[in-house]
């Protein structure tokens, strides 16, 4: 796996929208989403982290999308809460947002599944436990078979196809240059507005 490409700009200032700032840093683009690394904690109080691709980002919140049965839907469904974290390529910046996540509506629930490559559209169907604890040669029937039934690009998601939105509670931006000692930025809500807090690099 390779860290994101995100795009070039700037750390945000201690009086602008955080919220804009994050939509701009990630710049989703749905044909080659970004990926990032998604904590949540278990049942018991286990951390759980896994990389994921970033589907969409608006103001709201970025989205991913996963099977309802997997480990970060459970987790969720338990605890909510939730960090995302995505570097660049060059390893300069990183965006950090912690929230609370929540599903997303239909219309971007089915928007990123059209928007995935044939081979993600055809594991939504075919990743299942049952498929899991097969050999090789097993998953290779059950990939063979999903694609006779529905082609290479199935043209709906499967139920179990589940988007989530992750609403930011705090945001925090870090950058490095090669000239000054790196700069993190974290800005915090408290439901109505955003403060800025200035950290050690």
């Amino acid at each position: 796996m390779t860290a994101v490409e995100m795009p070039v700009v700037t750390m945000p200032g201690s009086t602008d929208d955080p919220l804009e700032a994050m939509v701009a840093w990630l710049a989703i683009d749905p044909a080659d989403p970004p990926l990032g690394v998604l904590a949540t904690v278990g049942p018991d109080g286990t951390p759980h982290c896994r990389h994921l691709l970033v589907s969409g980002a608006t103001t709201d919140g970025p989205t991913f999308h996963t099977d309802s049965r997997s480990q970060k839907a459970l987790d969720l469904a338990t605890d909510p809460r939730a960090t995302l974290v995505v570097v660049s390529a060059d390893r300069t910046r990183q965006l950090t947002v912690t929230g609370v996540a929540e599903p997303t509506d239909r219309d971007e629930h089915l928007a990123s599944y059209h928007s995935r490559s044939e081979y993600l559209k055809l594991l939504a169907w075919t990743n299942d436990q049952a498929t899991a604890e097969l050999a090789p040669p097993g998953r290779r029937r059950v990939w063979a078979a999903a694609v006779e039934r529905f082609g290479p690009s199935p043209a709906q998601p499967p139920e179990t196809w589940l988007g989530m939105r992750l609403r930011p509670g705090s945001v925090t931006f870090w950058a490095a240059g090669r000239d000054e000692p790196s700069h993190r930025r974290r800005f915090v809500t408290d439901g109505q507005r955003w403060r800025a807090e200035e950290l050690p690099g």
